[in-house]
């Protein structure tokens, strides 16, 4: 990231981004009522069979995710250690090291995108179940289903993007310790997430709609009113890059909202090659889970 857009200048650019982070959030709240897409009921062998699993097979697999991200997001939450992290400071303007425990954890962007990754997969597997013990899968799950699970795995691939290629460099370039970001909780949020998100891409019939690119947007803003929301009670922006005053801060949100719209746009072209050829599909999906993901500390210098 340029060096110029994550510095503080003269003049403050909190206003600036505002309005174009509002302007935004309007425009896809607005794209969502106009299309209506969200009316649409998807029908149900969609939302509850695979072509290549059992409905009992998809629907413990959708089982197994919902409680990692549970039993994840718990012991992050409950673990008497707890753990450092660099936020910036917001009255400092200064990013150091602080030592996070309890609920306070769960306030990063990380822990908010498998929250929904864990939620989505709640979703669906309720479907399966209920569809699997003869019952009427509500409408309500039907459409909550495939637009929770684009949202998740878009998010899925800017969380492991943004860790990858920049925080990691980040920190190391400031000197501070990384160990943090490959604690086993960490390596599941960062990478299995998209792993899993693959996995589940195949074996799933999800239609996944091109309108549907806006969800990620909303999520997405809904986090940065948080970020701001969390650095008046907890003084510290968790992410230094999303503090509202830099100088650049108006272009990295934006940028950031475009990260979003690609990452849908991937999993689209996921969904569809997936549904062309399933080793196709595996191959690329492989290809970019290696190419995001890292599992071990770098060894090279930034």
């Amino acid at each position: 990231m340029a060096s110029w857009l994550v510095q503080y200048g003269n003049k403050d650019r909190h206003i600036e981004t505002a309005l174009a982070t509002f302007l935004s959030f309007l425009v896809a709240i607005w794209y969502v009522f106009y299309t209506g897409f969200l009316t649409d009921v998807p029908s149900l062998d969609s939302v509850v069979s695979s072509s290549y699993v059992s409905d009992e097979i998809l629907a413990i697999f959708r089982t197994a995710c919902a409680i990692l991200s549970f039993v994840t997001l718990s012991w992050i939450v409950i673990d008497p250690k707890g753990a450092p992290d660099n936020p910036l400071y917001y009255l400092e303007r200064k990013s150091r090291t602080r030592h996070a425990s309890g609920i306070t954890r769960l306030a990063a962007f990380t822990m908010w995108h498998f929250g929904l990754f864990g939620i989505s997969f709640s979703i669906s597997a309720a479907c399966s179940w209920v569809h699997i013990s003869g019952g009427d899968v509500p409408e309500w799950m039907l459409v909550a289903s495939p637009a929770l699970f684009a949202t998740s795995y878009a998010c899925a691939i800017l969380v492991t993007f943004v860790v990858s290629f920049y925080i990691i460099g980040d920190s190391i370039k400031k000197g501070f310790n990384i160990d943090h970001l490959f604690y086993w909780y960490e390596i599941v949020m960062h990478n299995f997430n998209i792993i899993l998100m693959g996995i589940a891409i195949i074996l799933n019939n999800f239609e996944v709609d091109w309108e549907y690119f806006s969800l990620p947007i909303i999520f997405g803003i809904m986090y940065v009113v948080w970020a701001r929301i969390y650095a008046s009670i907890a003084g510290v922006y968790i992410y230094s890059f999303l503090d509202p005053r830099l100088n650049g801060a108006p272009i990295i949100h934006i940028i950031l909202l475009n990260i979003l719209v690609v990452s849908f746009v991937i999993v689209k072209v996921l969904e569809l090659i997936s549904n062309w050829n399933i080793i196709a599909g595996t191959v690329v999906i492989t290809a970019l889970n290696m190419l995001i993901t890292t599992f071990k500390k770098p060894k090279n210098d930034y």
